[in-house]
């Protein structure tokens, strides 16, 4: 159907015409039909755009819209009066329904008003209760309390005022901007104070390290100490039986060493002790050899993944090595000879049982003329 204004643009007449009865109602006919349209075209727009109410939600708004504009064009049945019902009426009254329209209309705006003011009431007091709790979590110091109290009181202002939704969004994304400024700088100081106490941590553990490491050290030899080797003998006695790997002990005593003390002094005793350590040394430079000092002249070698008839080689070069050593005084050279108790781990016994067999064969090669290596045996 065309509309006026069509008419107006399709060239209608601008002269004044003689007005008969039959115009006037054909004109009335005109406006009321484009009335009409754009009343059934509003209430289309009404649903299409509609939104859920607390006990009505959006396709059905959209479903009483559509029934309303049919009614109003077609002279369709009306949607039932006094009720949200999508049916229409079982019988088309003979006129439109003008009153139940306006009732219709009313009734739902009056729902979409009570809803949004209470949604954005709630919503204000969601925002003000938020950044109150934010206040407390994030002010660590007087200025930050300072600084998120003075913009909090601001937003809590525009909040119980009922500013405009404009004023309170700019209050709220001023709290939201400065409270992540906060964070942010908060966010940097706790990384360079881990920074810091990572930092003092890897410096105390490597104090630590050097001080338990000084205690596991004989402090003139700089060996290992018997304490250090109680503690490695026990994990290589357990980590042979489960390897099944064969491991051997060698217990060396310097001959006659009372001798170079009342001789020569401890001075001079002292200076053989510290170049037999390293002669040991570099004998066994292997990582997993453990050379450690017993207690006064004696020293003791733990030898892992190593057989007898390897470690009796290596104890033979050990002694040649003594023997070969010069020990350089003020009253000239002194050498030295050393005798080895040697014992390979028996899976049958104990870490104790082990280091009593190392120290008999010690024994027996003292009471065999020293400066040699002797193995335990049964018979020993």
């Amino acid at each position: 159907m065309a509309k006026f204004w069509d008419k107006i643009k399709a060239g209608a007449p601008t002269e004044p015409v003689e007005s008969t009865p039959d115009l006037v109602e054909s004109n009335s006919s005109v406006l009321e039909q484009t009335a009409l349209d754009q009343l059934a075209a509003i209430l289309r727009l009404w649903g299409r755009y509609a939104f859920d109410l607390d006990d009505l939600n959006a396709p059905t708004i959209r479903q009483q819209c559509e029934l309303w504009a049919r009614h109003l064009l077609v002279m369709t049945a009306a949607p039932a009066s006094g009720s949200e019902a999508s049916e229409e009426a079982t019988v088309a009254p003979p006129y439109r329904d003008w009153p139940g329209l306006r009732e219709f209309l009313t009734r739902l705006r009056r729902r979409e008003q009570v809803y949004v003011v209470r949604q954005i009431r709630d919503t204000r007091q969601v925002i003000g209760d938020f950044m109150q709790t934010l206040v407390g979590i994030l002010a660590e110091d007087q200025e930050e309390q300072t600084r998120v109290t003075a913009v909090v009181s601001n937003l809590r202002y525009a909040i119980d005022s009922n500013a405009p939704l404009e004023i309170l969004s700019q209050e709220t994304t001023r709290a939201i901007d400065l409270i992540s400024r906060i964070a942010e700088e908060r966010n940097q100081r706790h990384q360079n104070l881990f920074q810091e106490l990572t930092g003092k941590l890897q410096t105390l553990r490597g104090e630590l390290d050097e001080a338990r490491r000084e205690m596991e050290l004989d402090p003139l030899t700089r060996l290992y100490n018997r304490k250090a080797f109680d503690a490695h003998l026990e994990g290589v006695f357990e980590l042979s039986l489960l390897s099944g790997q064969p491991a051997c002990l060698l217990m060396l005593d310097i001959d006659h060493f009372k001798d170079v003390n009342d001789r020569f002094g401890h001075p001079v005793g002292d200076l053989a002790l510290k170049q037999l350590a390293d002669c040991c040394l570099h004998a066994f430079p292997r990582k997993a050899d453990f050379v450690a000092r017993y207690g006064g002249e004696e020293f003791i070698i733990l030898l892992q993944e190593t057989p007898l008839r390897t470690a009796i080689t290596l104890g033979e070069r050990l002694l040649r090595a003594i023997r070969e050593l010069r020990v350089a005084h003020d009253r000239g050279d002194l050498s030295l000879t050393a005798s080895i108790g040697l014992a390979e781990l028996d899976p049958r016994t104990s870490p104790g049982q082990w280091l009593r067999e190392a120290d008999s064969a010690l024994y027996q090669a003292k009471r065999a003329g020293r400066d040699r290596i002797e193995c335990w045996t049964a018979e020993s």
